[in-house]
């Protein structure tokens, strides 16, 4: 194939120089302040998970309208948690980062199980949440435990 020769140069107005006059606006830029630095962004996804799996924790153990919180909160770790353990096993972290991701996630794994349960049964818990709340004795609280141990008749016999 035969090359065409490059058009005439009427100066160095022509060639691509570092001035920006010459350039769409941000083009060739570096973006100064776009986005979060990666030192940000690797700390960033770890703090999102511990404050999900903090949520988790606290709201878990809430009564039944908002065990569906807790729910959410756990489900939301799990997915964070798995994620900064990706990313700490992609990016080669210490050992102690690696086992208290994973710790993290089969703690929110655990939580997540727990209360979907919970909220499945939800007639079972309810009734077990009352019963605790109108319990004035020991004998009453044990009373209590006993009939959610039997699923409140939930199962049949």
């Amino acid at each position: 194939m035969k090359q065409r020769p490059a058009p005439p140069s009427n100066g160095p107005s022509d060639h691509p120089s570092n001035d920006s006059s010459h350039r769409p606006h941000g083009a060739g830029r570096p973006a100064t302040g776009a986005g979060p630095a990666p030192e940000e962004d690797s700390r960033a996804l770890p703090m999102w998970f511990l404050v999900s799996l903090v949520a988790a924790v606290a709201t878990s153990s809430l009564d039944l309208p908002f065990k569906v919180l807790g729910l959410g909160f756990s489900v939301l770790a799990l997915v964070l948690g798995i994620a900064t353990l990706v990313r700490a096993v992609r990016r080669r972290l210490g050992g102690l980062v690696r086992v208290t991701a994973a710790v993290g996630v089969g703690l929110a794994g655990f939580l997540a199980l727990s209360t979907a349960v919970l909220i499945a049964l939800w007639p079972v818990t309810a009734n077990y949440e009352d019963c605790i709340d109108t319990a004035l004795t020991l004998e009453a609280e044990r009373a209590c435990q006993d009939r959610l141990l039997t699923l409140d008749g939930f199962l049949p016999d």
